[in-house]
């Protein structure tokens, strides 16, 4: 268990990097939000069925932010195993840690896993809503490809604010 510590004591780390200056700013749900964060204007996003997805130019990591209420939460998971099953990452028990983002207490659901290109990594983080609301962020990609987009994904994890 040490190295999952490690890990995630580098990841709250790393999740206090500066905001690009060209970015897409988000504001989660899009009404009465809970949250704002901020994607680099170069990665291509688009609305899916519970929010947002982004992924760099070269595609290489899938980072989405999705939302629910309460009565939504069970069917916002089941499209999230669809979609592992889709990508064909297999499932295994995750490393889960409560983790502090930007002083949001967050749960970081860690999956080191495979897909069809060999080991992979997937993060699901929730993170209360408020008004019986979750968010959730996904990050799905492999240590290089992590590694490659390290620092947009650094600016986006700190520019996650929470609307009081």
């Amino acid at each position: 268990m040490p190295i999952a510590r490690l890990f995630l004591a580098a990841f709250a780390a790393a999740l206090l990097c500066v905001v690009p200056a060209s970015a897409k700013n988000f504001a989660v749900p899009d009404k009465n939000p809970a949250i704002t964060l901020t994607v680099p204007n170069n990665w291509k996003t688009q609305e899916i069925e519970f929010g947002y997805s982004a992924r760099p130019e070269d595609e290489a990591i899938f980072f989405s932010v999705e939302f629910a209420h309460a009565r939504e939460i069970d069917k916002m998971m089941a499209t999230n195993e669809a979609w592992m099953k889709e990508n064909e990452i297999k499932q295994v028990k995750p490393i889960q840690a409560e983790v502090p983002i930007n002083g949001i207490s967050s749960t970081v659901f860690q999956f080191r896993t495979t897909d069809a290109n060999g080991p992979t990594t997937v993060d699901f983080i929730l993170m209360p809503a408020g008004s019986g609301r979750m968010i959730m962020i996904t990050v799905w990609g492999n240590d290089q490809e992590r590694a490659t987009h390290a620092k947009a994904l650094d600016d986006i994890f700190g520019s996650i604010k929470s609307i009081n």
